[in-house]
C-alpha cells in the first residue's frame, strides 16, 4: 500500500525510486477499480488492468503477485477508509446516535464506491482468505481487530449504560453485519419489491431504523 512521504527522526528519506513505484502501485489499483465497476468485474483479466493502466503485464507483477492480491489491496484500502470515516464521530457521545452513525455512513461508503464495496464482500471469503499470503492475511485480520475493537466499544458502552442487552457483543455485530450484508445485496441485485418502498433511500432509511430498533428491542 501506498506509504506516506514524509520522514521520522528514526526513517530514512524514500528515494524517488520508491515514490515512483508507489505511484504505479496506486494507478494500477485505480484502473483496477474503474474496470471492476463492472457487473461481471470478476472477469477482468491482468492484462485487461494493465491495459487500461497503459503499462506492460509484467510491470503489473512487479507490483502483485496475482490477482488476488490486487483484489486483497483494494479491500484493504477500502476498508481502511471506512474506519477512517467512522473515527470522525468518535467525540460522539449518545452511544444510539454513534450506531446510527456507523448504519449511515457503512451504507453511505458500500453504495457510493460500488467497485471495491464488492470486491471486499468477496474477500471475506474464507477460501479467498486461505490463498493469500501471510503477509496479506496478517493485514486482513489486523483490520478486522480494529472494526471489531471500534464497534464493539461503541456496543459494549451501550450494554454498560443499559440502552442495548446484556448479550455478548460479538452476537449483536452478528446481527448488525448480516442485516447489512443482505440490505446491500438486495440493492445491488435490484431485489427492491416492496409497494410501500418508493426509493432507496426509503429502504436504507427503513433498514437502518430496523438495525438499532432489533438492537435495542432485544434486551426486553
Amino acid at each position: 500500500m501506498l506509504g506516506c512521504c514524509s520522514t521520522t527522526t528514526d526513517e530514512k528519506p524514500i528515494s524517488r525510486k520508491q515514490r515512483e513505484f508507489a505511484r504505479r502501485e496506486q494507478e494500477i489499483l485505480a484502473a483496477a477499480v474503474s474496470l471492476f465497476e463492472n457487473p461481471h468485474w470478476e472477469t477482468v483479466t491482468v492484462e485487461q488492468i494493465a491495459k487500461k493502466a497503459e503499462i506492460g503485464k509484467g510491470t503489473v507483477y512487479k507490483h502483485f503477485t496475482c490477482k488476488d492480491d490486487i483484489y486483497a489491496n483494494i479491500s484493504t484500502g477500502f476498508m481502511t477508509r471506512i474506519l477512517t470515516a467512522y473515527r470522525i464521530h468518535d467525540e460522539r457521545t449518545e452511544i444510539i446516535d454513534a450506531i446510527k452513525e456507523i448504519i449511515s455512513t457503512s451504507f453511505e461508503m458500500f453504495l457510493g464506491n460500488p467497485a471495491e464495496a464488492r470486491v471486499s464482500f468477496y474477500c471475506k471469503r474464507g477460501d479467498f482468505r486461505e490463498r493469500l499470503t501471510p503477509e496479506l492475511k496478517a493485514e486482513f485480520e489486523m483490520l478486522d481487530e480494529q472494526f471489531t475493537g471500534y464497534i464493539g466499544t461503541i456496543l459494549q458502552k451501550g450494554i454498560n449504560q443499559g440502552l442495548l442487552p446484556n448479550k455478548p457483543v460479538e452476537h449483536l455485530m452478528m446481527g448488525l453485519e448480516a442485516t447489512f450484508d443482505g440490505a446491500i445485496g438486495s440493492i445491488w441485485n435490484g431485489d427492491i419489491n416492496c409497494p410501500q418502498v418508493e426509493d432507496q433511500e426509503t429502504y436504507i432509511t427503513i433498514i437502518s431504523e430496523y438495525m438499532v430498533a432489533g438492537l435495542v428491542g432485544l434486551k426486553k
